[in-house]
């Protein structure tokens, strides 16, 4: 079925496009370009966390359905949405899976760069959602000690004889942040990680934030620097595109916010956003989204170190520090852009797209790496 009368305007950076293009007209502009102008007579919005959705744009537009390709809604002001009668969707934990083992990977990068295990140290998870959530049930099966901060956890959460105060969960070797951002309530995330819990933290404490970039103050993170031996790993930023350059220059890694930029990440974003399209609109007969769910064997030569065997395998399925390279280039070359970044971002698979012959690594290291999703 086709419908061509009705009218769609997607971000250009949302992947899968084509797969809508198939039943109905769509405009592909920036994300950052959507405006009230450039939809007042759509019928639908799809969208990445890049644009704003709230009165200002939607106003007097004829949208009736918008949908984000993302796990966060921070982005979007639900409540107008409601009283407006504007349906919405997004896709909460798509790109989970992606988060976490960008986490793994800083985590092996970290280790080749200054030699240390990182399944020997204690991780504080802030914010157990989604991402967060994920991230302790892969630390439970690899027997990893972790604690969660996270006040909206109801007393019959799993993990709950993990949880902990903000202050215990600062005093774990890693911090891995995962919580949305939010200025309002009992528990306001922007700033969580001000000047004085900056300053406060363990002089060598692993800070890895792939969630929001103001919930840390990013000034106060680059004026602390100096009298920290931090390792810290930086997704996510203050102000983007506009990033505070300085900063980028202190971390031992800097992204583009692309944790969740996997290829599996991405598709089921976007497969979850078209099936809610599909049903809203009353489509019938439609193709179903198509998921590449193929393996392929991935070579990597055989250490002699447990440690590196499992750092080599992660780090030749994700090589993060790529993506870091790539990130420098900001402070080095002005005619790069943040933006440019995302959208010309590389196919990444995650881990369990990859098969591996198991027979010259340890068993512990097969173990740990059949856990961390290799087949």
């Amino acid at each position: 079925m086709h419908n061509k009368k009705l009218h769609v305007v997607a971000d250009e950076n949302i992947s899968g496009l084509e797969h809508f293009e198939k039943i109905v007209a769509v405009s592909k502009i920036s994300g950052r370009a959507i405006s009230r102008e450039n939809i007042k007579h759509a019928d639908a919005l799809l969208v990445r966390s890049v644009s704003l959705i709230n009165k200002q744009l939607l106003e007097n537009t004829a949208i009736k359905f918008i949908a984000s390709a993302t796990s966060g809604i921070d982005h979007v002001d639900i409540d107008y949405l409601q009283k407006n009668n504007i349906q919405f969707a997004y896709a909460p934990g798509s790109n989970a899976n992606s988060v976490v083992q960008y986490v793994f990977a800083s985590l092996a990068f970290l280790s080749q760069k200054y030699d240390f295990d990182w399944r020997g140290l204690s991780f504080g998870i802030v914010g157990a959602g989604h991402v967060g959530g994920l991230l302790a049930d892969y630390l439970d099966k690899l027997g990893i000690n972790f604690s969660i901060y996270d006040p909206f956890l109801p007393a019959t959460h799993p993990y709950r004889d993990r949880f902990a105060t903000f202050n215990e969960v600062q005093q774990q070797d890693v911090i891995s942040v995962h919580t949305p951002l939010t200025t309002k309530g009992a528990f306001p995330t922007h700033h969580l990680f001000d000047k004085q819990v900056i300053h406060s933290l363990s002089k060598n404490a692993i800070l890895i934030n792939s969630a929001r970039g103001a919930v840390f103050d990013n000034r106060a993170l680059h004026q602390e620097y100096e009298s920290h031996s931090w390792k810290c790993v930086l997704d996510v930023w203050e102000n983007e595109p506009d990033i505070f350059i300085p900063l980028l220059r202190d971390v031992d890694l800097g992204t583009s916010h692309i944790a969740g930029y996997s290829y599996e990440g991405k598709e089921q974003g976007s497969a979850k956003i078209y099936q809610a399209f599909v049903e809203f609109f009353g489509f019938e007969n439609v193709q179903a989204y198509p998921l590449d769910n193929n393996t392929r064997l991935l070579e990597v030569p055989a250490s002699s170190s447990e440690l590196e065997q499992i750092n080599q395998v992660i780090l030749a399925a994700y090589a993060i520090q790529d993506d870091y390279l790539q990130m420098l280039e900001l402070a080095n070359n002005p005619s790069v852009s943040f933006d440019a970044l995302r959208k010309h971002y590389p196919l990444r698979r995650e881990f369990q797209s990859y098969r591996l012959d198991y027979a010259a690594f340890t068993a512990s290291a097969e173990k740990t790496l059949r856990l961390l999703g290799f087949n």
